[in-house]
């Protein structure tokens, strides 16, 4: 089980790679098995497609980033520092990552294009995360609220400074 476990996870990073080399649309199960060092079939027993993979790749993203805000919360930040910081964890710093990349717009638009599913799980999980900072409400409007500070793509430092003059009354 820890060694099926262990290559489920290089499979993944390989296709994070890829993805970020060559972009979703580009990537084939061929790119990935050979990063990953593995064969096609054996890639074909984990994962359906590359949509299976991306969404395997986010869930696994999400529950980080669930961790690392109870951190944040847990931490003595005042409450507005703490909602800027678990923002940056779900947001700012995946972001940057994807800006960085020659694709870019394709893999920030496949965060919502190929799963649904995955995308409400990433709002939901998201809210929870600030929802004991600044209450339910007021989650779900920041959450939503980013969405359409991002539409433009803009450059990381003017995204942050759009959620920090969003925020700056909230917490």
């Amino acid at each position: 089980m820890k060694h099926k476990t262990q290559k489920k996870e290089v499979i993944l990073e390989a296709a994070q790679k890829c993805f970020r080399r060559y972009g979703f649309t580009k990537t084939t199960f061929k790119d990935i098995a050979k990063i990953a060092g593995v064969s096609r079939p054996l890639l074909y027993s984990y994962f359906h497609d590359k949509n299976d993979i991306f969404i395997a790749l986010t869930k696994a993203q999400h529950d980080q980033y669930v961790a690392k805000s109870r951190d944040v919360l847990n931490t003595s930040l005042l409450d507005k520092d703490k909602l800027l910081k678990i923002i940056d964890v779900w947001i700012i710093d995946s972001y940057r990552i994807f800006k960085n990349t020659a694709h870019a717009n394709e893999f920030l638009d496949g965060l919502v294009n190929i799963s649904e599913q995955s995308e409400k799980r990433s709002r939901k999980l998201f809210i929870k995360s600030i929802e004991p900072l600044v209450g339910e409400e007021i989650a779900e409007i920041i959450v939503f609220s980013i969405r359409g500070l991002m539409d433009d793509r803009p450059p990381v430092k003017t995204l942050q400074k759009r959620i920090e003059l969003l925020t700056r009354t909230v917490a």
